[in-house]
């Protein structure tokens, strides 16, 4: 396995990481919930910054200075916990839309910023601009992590495969596939298709099943080769996170902790 190491963690080694997203729409809500954060830090291995949120959500130009002001703050305040840096667009379930080469600009200013030690850059963005990204992060050092979100149902186990291997013949340092499950058999479904290409590849997988249905993908997918979780401190920022607390409990009972 190829291990993408952020500060001091390292994702594609055991244990599980577990990954909280803070979703501050202003600089107060931010450091308010990077100290929830911190609080917990024991039990949390990397933070998302779900930029998106932000409400300032002007002209591209505008967007990057708001986001780097942002950043230095996030980076200050989550000390030694790395920081990936996330701007889900609408598409994908984020919050803001954005022009594809707008999203390109402002993932690869963050890259180049040092403040941040990994990007998420979407899969299915126009290839040009994901292109684009991914030279630029890691020209700066910063690793990408290259997701899809499906929030009409759960591909088939081909469908899922072809998807994380797309995002490494893009030049993705961890693939991330989230879906929607209908049942339990679509959670069978993704995590064979993890264990699967967990075979076929050499880079860190991140899958998740969303939702009430999928919650047991969160907490048992290390098993089948997803290298990290989203957990929640305080609200959640996608269906089905688990906070920290529980999650952490389970992985130690699978980790024989």
């Amino acid at each position: 396995m190829r291990t993408v190491g952020l500060k001091n963690v390292v994702l594609g080694e055991d244990p599980t990481k577990v990954i909280v997203p803070i979703t501050g729409a202003d600089a107060a809500t931010l450091v308010e919930e990077l100290r929830a954060v911190r609080a917990v830090a024991g039990v949390v291995d990397v933070v998302e910054w779900r930029a998106d949120h932000l409400t300032r959500v002007a002209g591209p130009d505008v967007l990057a200075a708001d986001m780097l002001a942002a950043g230095r703050l996030v980076a200050a305040e989550a000390g030694d916990l790395p920081v990936l840096f996330t701007f889900r667009t609408a598409e994908e379930g984020g919050a803001a839309a954005i022009a594809d080469e707008d999203y390109a600009d402002l993932t690869i200013a963050l890259a180049r910023s040092g403040v941040v030690d990994a990007v998420d850059v979407e899969l299915f963005r126009d290839e040009q601009q994901v292109r684009r990204v991914v030279a630029a992060a890691h020209e700066a050092g910063v690793a990408v992590v290259m997701s899809t979100h499906d929030f009409a149902g759960t591909p088939a186990t081909q469908e899922i495969l072809d998807r994380l291997g797309r995002m490494v013949e893009l030049g993705a340092d961890v693939a991330k596939l989230a879906a929607t499950p209908r049942d339990a058999g679509d959670v069978l479904t993704l995590l064979d298709a993890t264990w699967t290409m967990s075979r076929r590849t050499d880079r860190p997988l991140i899958t998740m099943a969303m939702g009430q249905v999928g919650v047991a993908s969160r907490l048992v997918g290390g098993v089948f080769g997803s290298a990290a979780t989203f957990g929640s401190v305080g609200a959640a920022s996608a269906p089905g996170q688990v906070p920290v607390g529980e999650l952490s409990r389970v992985l130690r009972v699978l980790g024989g902790g």
